[in-house]
């Protein structure tokens, strides 16, 4: 209870899984991200370093490529909420805190004033472990096919089934532990071969129900196991973090500075006073810019200074006003949240207007009266 949203119960988690080759462990758009700067804590270290994602990379601070890119991922993900970049780190996993399976594992921390650096979203390279987990006890096949540019031409080790042998002892069942021999990893063969026994339905089989040989054949391809990726986000932990770096008093007033693209509720409209004709034009915007699918409010009591201050605590962004000039020349007054600066704009522009600020493809600066 004293810490809130940061240790619940219960909560809510996001995971991503990302199946990757585990001999190429690359990815297509890292060039064009290898000089954008992470602040990392490696496991190594007391302090935090800046550094970019390449020479993460080639000093195996970072393991590989794709790793890395998540980490840029991520970061970029909570700047897009609001996250102040100065207030992310990613720090890795110590020896002691990893899986045993796993290659490498990073969290994203963000410093929060009232709790210190929380880990809000985990990074790790969890290798094999889940796939031949999975694969184990479900005895389903959980492998990737790669094709080859040509075909290729191999020798490979094969169980013969001895028919023989095999029929008296497995009868009906013949069939299928035929089918199992058959499908047998290069890794169960290898250890037949040394072992001279392989266990299948609870039944050891020895060399004289199979027959270990060496065969060539064409091969278009082979089987992977893919290793995972997987990025798992706290969504409540990331959610406080949000809130608290949104949050800031001014004059005495609380001001919820949410992203246009966050705030819940993106635009109000206000007649300036509670006259007919200011409310039947204000509420003709307001069901115009509503059908843009974006969350509105509509409020035409108090003073158009409380009605600024009640959306401000709510995160609203941009405040639009309807006035007498309205009338006459089609115009209203648009705000700005957070720098309370004002400008006039035509109202049959205000729909392209209000898209554009919520998307953060207009600049509030830029709009022309």
């Amino acid at each position: 209870p004293r810490q809130g949203v940061i240790r619940l119960r219960e909560f809510t988690q996001a995971e991503v899984e990302i199946f990757v080759d585990p001999r190429k462990k690359t990815h297509k758009n890292f060039e064009k991200v290898k000089d954008y700067v992470l602040k990392l804590l490696p496991r190594d270290k007391d302090k935090e370093i800046d550094i970019n994602l390449k020479k993460a990379v080639e000093e195996k601070i970072l393991p590989h490529e794709m790793l890395a890119y998540q980490l840029y991922l991520v970061e970029r993900f909570l700047l897009t909420l609001g996250i102040k970049k100065e207030k992310i780190r990613f720090r890795q996993h110590k020896k002691n805190e990893m899986a045993h399976y796993a290659e490498d594992c990073w969290d994203a921390e963000i410093l929060t004033e009232r709790f210190g650096w929380i880990e809000v979203v985990g990074i790790a390279d969890r290798t094999d472990y889940d796939l031949k987990a999975h694969e184990r006890l479900s005895k389903v096949e959980m492998k990737a096919f790669i094709g080859y540019k040509e075909p290729k031409k191999i020798k490979k080790l094969v169980l013969e089934p001895n028919l023989a042998k095999l029929g008296p002892e497995f009868k009906e069942k013949t069939k299928e532990i035929v089918e199992k021999i058959k499908n047998l990893s290069e890794e169960e063969i290898l250890k037949f071969k040394e072992s001279k026994t392989i266990e299948i339905e609870d039944f050891k089989l020895t060399e004289e129900y199979v027959t270990l040989k060496e065969i060539e054949e064409t091969i278009s391809g082979e089987k992977i196991t893919p290793h995972v990726i997987e990025p798992s986000f706290g969504i409540d932990r990331i959610l406080y973090c949000v809130l608290e770096s949104s949050y800031r008093e001014r004059e005495g007033r609380r001001i919820l500075s949410l992203k246009p693209k966050v705030a819940p509720v993106k635009f109000a409209v206000f007649p300036l006073l509670e006259r007919e004709e200011l409310v039947k034009l204000a509420e003709g915007i307001f069901n115009e810019l509503r059908s843009l699918n974006y969350i509105g409010v509509f409020d035409s009591s108090d003073s158009i200074g409380r009605r600024y201050a009640r959306v401000d605590e709510i995160g609203v962004p941009f405040s639009i006003t309807v006035d007498f000039d309205s009338l006459k020349d089609k115009t209203v007054t648009i705000r700005e949240r957070d720098s309370m600066k004002q400008v006039r704009a035509k109202i049959d522009e205000l729909p392209e207007i209000i898209k554009g600020l919520i998307e953060e493809k207009l600049r509030f600066e830029d709009i022309s009266s």
